[in-house]
């Protein structure tokens, strides 16, 4: 298709007045926009746009953050203070950490239960310890009960690196072996079945 300095012309118009109309669409309305082409024999042409794409995710109106932890020795004790923002306005929010493999979480913040009702941003103060080096994980849930009968989760992670974690990981990541040719490779447990 060979565009004409008049086709050229309405294609960019009509691009230009698009992206200016998309900024300025609120939330919940469609935007219709009329678009005439530059020339003497051009029809009305109407672009309709589709609201926009919202996705929630499911699960309790809870959000964490966390400043970076530091990497740490094996065996050595640390902490991560953890802020948890809630939206309810009544009723319990019980906070639990649990290690992942290689990672002890101790001490009585381990689980915590705080009230909704007058404060929505908590902090909490977790303790752990590493028992190997690697990437490892504060594993957190959030358990939230508005009220008598209903509750709603939220899980987030803190990621730990303890000892020499980053060549603890690559061969983990990569467990290869050496063929009779010299050759590396990478084996993977499979099952096959022949009927």
């Amino acid at each position: 298709m060979i565009l004409t300095g008049n086709r050229l012309c309405l294609l960019m118009l009509s691009a230009t007045v698009l992206t200016a109309a998309c900024t300025q669409q609120s939330d919940n309305e469609v935007a219709q926009f009329d678009v005439s082409e530059a020339g003497a024999d051009a029809a009305e042409r109407k672009i309709i746009l589709a609201p926009p794409i919202s996705t929630v995710k499911p699960g309790a109106a809870v959000t964490f953050s966390h400043a970076d932890v530091k990497s740490i020795e094996v065996g050595e004790n640390s902490a991560v203070t953890i802020t948890v923002n809630e939206g309810y306005p009544s009723g319990t929010l019980t906070l639990e950490a649990t290690g992942g493999a290689g990672l002890d979480v101790f001490g009585a913040t381990r689980v915590l239960e705080v009230a909704m009702a007058d404060v929505t941003t908590h902090t909490w103060r977790v303790d752990f310890q590493p028992q190997s080096d690697g990437v490892h994980y504060v594993n957190v849930l959030a358990t939230a009960r508005p009220e008598p009968g209903v509750f709603e989760t939220r899980a987030y992670a803190v990621r730990v690196n303890a000892g020499s974690w980053a060549s603890a990981q690559t061969q983990k990541a990569t467990p290869t072996e050496m063929l009779e040719d010299d050759t590396p490779a990478i084996m993977l447990k499979a099952d096959e079945t022949i009927e």
